[in-house]
Order: C-alpha cells, then structure tokens, then sequence
C-alpha cells in the first residue's frame, strides 16, 4: 500500500493567510493536493493539520482524507511529518509526502514517482521527480527509512537525513515540482495553471 502525507500545519506568515485554501483552479489547495495524491494511487492520505486547523476544516472538502491535529506544529516540518507518519500502520510500502503550498503538481507525476519506485530493484530509500536535474515535491519515503525519519529531533530539517539516502531520480518534465507558494508575489504562479 502506497499512503499520501501532506502537510498543512504552517501558519503561512509569509503568504498572510492559509496557503491550503488559496484557491487552485476554483478549489483550495489542500483539496488539489488530496485530488492528486488519490488520483495517482495513494490509497491511504493523512493530512497533517495546526495553525489553521479550524479555517482549514470549514473551508475544504476533506472526505478523501483523514485529518491530524498537531497541536506542536511550532516545532518545524519534521514534528509535522512525524505526527503524520504516527497515523499509519505497519503494512504501507512507502509515503508519498507533499506539502499544500506545492498544489501544481500534476497527479501523472505523482504516479510515474510511484511507479519507478514500484519496478526499482533494489527499492531505493526515497524517489523524487527530477526537473532539469532538480529535485523537487512530492517526495517518496521508502518503509525501510521511515524508522529514521521518525528518530529525528522535531526541528532537524528531513532534507538533512535524505542527503545520506539511496535515492531514485524520476525525471519528470512538470514544472510543479519545483513551484512554491509561500508569498502574494508566488501566486502569479496560479495564472499559468
């Protein structure tokens, strides 16, 4: 079984208000992301919720999802990620984690990630879609690293752990990989969409 994560929990300063609900072809991010995420075969999506849980909850429709309060999201991403990761049982293949504020990416993408995860032998610790020699979102998490994700301290950026992993490189040629909406001048990024 392939999960979805996708992080919610940030208090969106920069942006001034809810990046989840910024509005991403007539829906809010959150839900584009959750879309994506399903429509590409994640089977089992989490997302992980703090600063604006309440605004979050009334303003998207979340059925695909269920929905973790992370009362310590303050501490960083990698608390986010670890509370997230604590909803799923023992018998996930790998973690498909993406972030809210990253709602460009196209689902196809998303499966062609799985998938040369799926058919790599041996499996590689973590895949990620490649643009141009880039990295970008969403990531995949391998079962065999998430015990190491899970050791680490709340505030360790998880981009410290993967410089050490086996990765997989999936070239894709979706510029939604690499675009993030963190401040008003990102949301030109949505005109193109």
């Amino acid at each position: 079984m392939i999960a979805g994560l996708v992080l919610a929990a940030g208090a969106s300063e920069r942006m001034g208000s809810p990046k989840a609900l910024l509005s991403v072809r007539g829906r809010p991010a959150v839900e584009v992301v959750v879309g994506s995420l399903a429509s590409a075969g994640c089977t089992d999506i989490v997302l992980v919720v703090g600063r604006h849980a309440d605004e979050i909850r009334a303003g998207a429709h979340l059925e695909a999802c269920r929905i973790i309060d992370h009362p310590g999201w303050a501490a960083g991403r990698t608390s986010s990620i670890q509370a997230g990761l604590g909803a799923f049982g023992d018998e996930i293949e790998a973690v498909v984690l993406a972030l809210v504020d990253m709602p460009l990416v196209n689902a196809q993408t998303v499966a062609a990630t799985i998938a040369a995860w799926q058919t790599a032998r041996p499996r590689p610790e973590i895949a990620v879609p490649t643009l141009d020699g880039h990295g970008g979102h969403p990531i995949l998490l391998g079962r065999q690293i998430l015990p190491a994700v899970r050791a680490l301290d709340p505030d360790t950026p998880l981009r410290d752990l993967l410089r050490t992993t086996v990765r997989l490189d999936v070239p894709v040629t979706d510029a939604g990989i690499r675009i993030d909406l963190d401040t008003p001048d990102d949301l030109r990024h949505l005109r193109d969409a």
